[in-house]
């Protein structure tokens, strides 16, 4: 399979995701006969999570690790058409029942297909691993490790679903997957990306400062979990642990972050801005994620963190403002996205709608016609994407 027909498959996923987002928003200015919002919800976050960042990781992993003669094995290309139809499936059947038969079955395609996918490329990537590019894949690495961990939790919620309703040990594992997904897979595998960047300039990642960082990351983010239940009121000393986690994972990122931002100059060589700012707009955000992800291990802030606009606003934080603005970036530096004025036009509508979403959704019982503006907000990034999907670089194949 062509990169080019990968690329576009992805940027289609995003697109989808932002129209179901649309759809989703104008349901609370005017609800829509005959759709189920919660089903909504999970046709949503599936494919934000599955078909946009999954698939993306997909391809910027294989792409940067893999020889060429490796990728383009046929197993990597039926792996990719496998996973987007369950991606499908799941897009087809969520909106229309939830979680059910049909929606269960792609979903757990999809877990082990993924699951698969990891052993797969793992095996072959150490094959031929250019040793300049080791510390950089430990990362890439534990992130596929981490993300078959929170495959754990789907399989479980069929029978947890079916004997005990949706209580606590319901969304306990909900809070597990997203967990995993967050602060594992989708974390180490873009910090893994960026240190790759570093790696193929020639700028040497063996330094005690980064083995730190990454231990404190890795040892951190098993126990970090605590957090994600302190809404169950559990018993002080799950506070104090949990406040222990965040605390390293917190340490980790300040050593992994200080290095990157030493050799900023190798993102930028051609001095672009829009380059700089989804850079700058996503080591913000996962600075801000773990500065809130340490206030959460405080009582008395911990109960204001799962209130229902936090928790969205926090999950877009990591989504959108962290992941899929650092997956932009990666893009533009391995040349799958074109650069020109559209393309700007595009990343300011995205980064814009974002921004003034957060603010909104933090502050939403203060702003007259909230919900309006929200949907005007999810229009203006579904015009973002729109417009970064006409400047793809239809000629790339390597």
């Amino acid at each position: 399979m062509k990169l080019s027909r990968g690329i576009n498959i992805i940027i289609f996923n995003l697109i989808i995701v932002a129209i179901i987002g649309c759809l989703m928003r104008y349901y609370f200015l005017d609800p829509i006969s005959g759709v189920n919002y919660g089903y909504m919800l999970h046709a949503h976050s599936h494919l934000a999570f599955l078909g946009w960042v999954f698939m993306a990781l997909y391809i910027l992993i294989t792409y940067v690790y893999l020889p060429f003669d490796f990728r383009k094995r046929r197993k990597y290309a039926n792996m990719f058409i496998f996973l987007q139809v369950a991606n499908m499936g799941m897009l087809f059947t969520f909106p229309f029942m939830g979680y059910a038969f049909w929606s269960i079955l792609f979903s757990a395609i999809h877990a082990l297909l993924a699951m698969f996918f990891a052993r797969v490329f793992v095996k072959d990537t150490l094959l031929k691993l250019p040793k300049k590019h080791q510390f950089s894949f430990s990362f890439v690495k534990w992130g596929l490790i981490l993300m078959a961990i929170s495959n754990l939790a789907p399989f479980a919620l069929g029978p947890v679903s079916a004997t005990q309703g949706k209580g606590d040990l319901y969304y306990l594992l909900i809070y597990f997957y997203l967990h995993f997904q967050y602060n594992g897979w989708f974390t180490f595998a873009l910090l893994g990306l960026m240190f790759w960047l570093l790696e193929d300039q020639g700028i040497s990642t063996k330094s005690r400062m980064l083995r730190i960082g990454f231990y404190l990351k890795l040892f951190a983010v098993f126990p970090a979990y605590i957090l994600s239940t302190l809404w169950t009121d559990p018993h002080p000393i799950m506070y104090v642990l949990g406040g222990l986690a965040a605390l390293m994972q917190t340490a980790g990122l300040f050593f992994l972050l200080r290095f990157l931002l030493s050799h900023i100059f190798i993102f930028h060589k051609e001095k672009r801005h829009f380059h700089r700012i989804l850079f700058w707009v996503g080591s913000l955000a996962i600075i801000t994620q773990h500065v809130l992800i340490v206030l959460s291990a405080v009582p008395s802030l911990s109960v204001q963190a799962f209130t229902r606009n936090v928790v969205i606003a926090y999950l877009h934080l990591v989504l959108i403002g962290f992941v899929s603005t650092w997956i932009l970036h990666q893009f533009f530096q391995h040349q799958f996205i074109l650069k020109n004025t559209i393309t700007k036009l595009g990343i300011g509508l995205f980064l814009a709608a974002f921004i003034f979403t957060e603010i909104i959704l933090i502050q939403q019982s203060k702003i007259e016609n909230a919900s309006f503006w929200l949907f005007v907000l999810a229009l203006m990034q579904l015009c973002g994407i729109l417009s970064i999907s006409v400047n793809l670089n239809r000629k790339i194949e390597s």
